[in-house]
């Protein structure tokens, strides 16, 4: 029987193909591992002296972050959009009105007597 290249897929199925293909392949050898005979160099000074950025970039940087946070936050906030007032000494200061109170009388039985 001659021997053709057989396809991974075709050693899976059929059993004695598969032993076949697994009895030619060569043995695997040890991976061999060389020792190193030189000393690793000490690492360089760093090639580039980290130096900050400017002030101007900086405070540039600060200000679109503060103008971004106050555009988010006032989106965010519903009241935001409302028109602002003064609240007079007189009025309640309550920002949330309370829930009305419940119906006053006997608690009732839903669906029958």
């Amino acid at each position: 029987m001659s021997w053709e290249a057989i396809s991974p897929e075709l050693a899976l199925v059929d059993a004695e193909l598969g032993a076949r293909a697994r009895a030619s392949l060569p043995d695997p050898a040890p991976a061999y591992r060389v020792p190193r005979t030189t000393q690793p160099q000490p690492a360089p000074e760093s090639v580039r002296e980290h130096r900050s950025y400017p002030f101007w970039a900086r405070v540039t940087a600060a200000m679109w972050v503060l103008v971004l946070g106050i555009l988010i936050g006032g989106a965010a906030i519903p009241h935001a959009q409302d028109k602002p007032r003064v609240v007079p000494k007189n009025e309640d200061a309550r920002f949330c009105k309370t829930p009305p109170a419940p119906p006053a009388g006997p608690p009732t039985r839903l669906g029958g007597p």
